[in-house]
């Protein structure tokens, strides 16, 4: 994933560069020396929003106001004029930003269910095999797929299917905790990642199940079969992590649905030998 420059290191460098333009300023007491005031300024700006491009031209004024031999009608203008351009920045960097993170938020969100997508959960498995590195926890993955969505859609239709797949996400909502990750991993098929998680995973889909088998769709029960693994117990990584949750899910499906099934070396070796 892409890492952008730190708010720590711009407001160091911001804060450096303006007490370097004060020193300049009160050595030299030259006013014409002022206008660098404008680079912390616009960094502050850019960064910190109107909030920085307002405390710059304070703490600019009140440097002036003790170190410069121009007159209290100069300072008085320039400052306003720094005020002014300070907090046009800044509401602009504002704005850009909320539109940027909308844009980033609609990119990662599955418009049906509301879910994170692929993509995302994509990038934030590997965040959480890095953390549970660190900390040496577990992470669990829990891979689940509606059986028989395809006669269900066929039977009633793509909008019922629909409401049938949003039906779904409520009850696995309502059924994980709020650090869970749940996404819609394609189609069907929801993905839910468990930080600092080993055998409770099981216990999480056990109950998903059994609730969508309670739930009543369009007059019929409808089932799901889900897959669970654990790093790093199952897996040496997060990539073999998901390869291995996908075939616990498979071997459920293969033994009749409506299941969850764990992933051991001994489900492998059985899907090898079948």
């Amino acid at each position: 994933m892409r890492r952008s420059i730190s708010k720590p290191f711009v407001l160091l460098v911001t804060i450096v560069s303006f007490g370097s333009v004060g020193l300049i300023n009160a050595i030299v007491k030259d006013f014409t020396l002022f206008a660098l005031f404008y680079l912390p300024l616009i960094l502050a700006a850019i960064y910190f929003d109107v909030r920085g491009g307002a405390l710059v031209p304070l703490g600019a004024a009140v440097i002036l106001l003790f170190v410069s031999e121009a007159s209290f009608a100069q300072i008085g203008i320039e400052i306003l004029v720094m005020f002014a351009v300070g907090l046009a920045l800044g509401q602009m960097s504002k704005r850009h930003k909320e539109v940027h993170e909308r844009l980033m938020h609609l990119s990662m969100v599955d418009k049906l269910t509301g879910l994170h997508n692929y993509g995302y959960f994509i990038d934030r498995i590997e965040e959480e095999r890095e953390r549970a590195d660190r900390f040496g926890s577990k992470l669990s993955l829990i891979m689940l797929d509606i059986d028989f969505f395809k006669s269900f859609n066929d039977k009633f239709g793509h909008a019922k299917g629909n409401e049938l797949l949003k039906k779904v996400t409520r009850i696995i909502n309502e059924q994980v905790r709020v650090v869970d990750i749940v996404a819609r991993y394609g189609g069907e098929e929801f993905a839910i990642i468990l930080p600092n998680t080993s055998g409770e995973a099981a216990e999480v889909a056990e109950r998903i199940r059994r609730t969508v088998e309670k739930e009543d769709f369009e007059g019929k029960k409808m089932t799901i079969s889900v897959g669970v693994a654990t790093y790093p117990t199952d897996a040496p990584n997060d990539l073999e992590l998901i390869d291995r949750a996908d075939q616990a899910l498979g071997f459920a499906k293969k033994q009749g649905r409506n299941r969850v099934s764990v992933y051991s070396k001994d489900l492998t070796d059985s899907a090898r030998s079948n």
